[in-house]
Parts: C-alpha cells; sequence; structure tokens
C-alpha cells in the first residue's frame, strides 16, 4: 500500500515548480537556455503551469514580491510574464493578456527554446 501512495504522489513532486530568488537568479539563468515565470502568488490561479514540463531547458518561477529588484531588471510590467534567457541573454519574452493570463501556449514556448538549441548546431 505505501508503495501505491509513493508511486501516485512522484509525479507532483516532479513537476514542481522551483523558486529562483534575487540572489540566485543571475547564476541560474547564466549557463544553458533558462525559462523564468515571474509570478505573484495573489495571482496563482493563472500561474504557468506547464514549465517543468518543458524540455531542453531549465524552468523556475521568480516571486516578484521577493524579487522586485529583478523584476524592475527586466522591465516586468505584469504577471504571468514568461522570459527564456539563453546564457544569460534575455532571448524571447511572452506577456499575459489583460485578464492577466499567459496568452502563449505550452507549444509556443518549447518551439521557442527548440529554436535556441537548433540554431547552436548552425
Amino acid at each position: 500500500m505505501n508503495k501505491v501512495l509513493i508511486f501516485l504522489l512522484l509525479p507532483l513532486n516532479v513537476l514542481a515548480q522551483e523558486f529562483v530568488s534575487s540572489d540566485t537568479f543571475e547564476s541560474k539563468t547564466a549557463k544553458g537556455t533558462v525559462v523564468i515565470e515571474f509570478w505573484a502568488e495573489w495571482n496563482a490561479g493563472n500561474q504557468v503551469d506547464f514549465l517543468p514540463s518543458l524540455k531542453d531547458c531549465e524552468s523556475y518561477r521568480l516571486c516578484i514580491v521577493k524579487g522586485a529588484d529583478i523584476q524592475k531588471k527586466y522591465k516586468v510590467t505584469a504577471i504571468p510574464t514568461v522570459i527564456i534567457f539563453d546564457n544569460g541573454v534575455e532571448q524571447e519574452r511572452f506577456n499575459p493578456n489583460i485578464m492577466m493570463q499567459l496568452v502563449a501556449t505550452k507549444k509556443k514556448v518549447q518551439k521557442s527554446i527548440d529554436n535556441i538549441t537548433f540554431s547552436k548546431f548552425q
């Protein structure tokens, strides 16, 4: 019985979105392709749940209340905003609509990641 319970809980832990802070932002985005969701708890109903399932990248969530300096640096004016970084450089940004919901789909974000990855081989 315990093995079944652990198995059922495993996917929730695997797909949990890890947070990045002002202290760790630079080191987490410095190498490779990284997707950051600028997020706030008060808008948790519109959080981007598909980020942990994206391939060929790392993904993190940044709380704009705790990371206001990073939010300001990247001029994020609405949430959820998703930014794709490659080796610390912003490559693409996906903004929310007026209802504070991300307009971009998982497929569109993954396509951008794939394009970044493929461009390294050309």
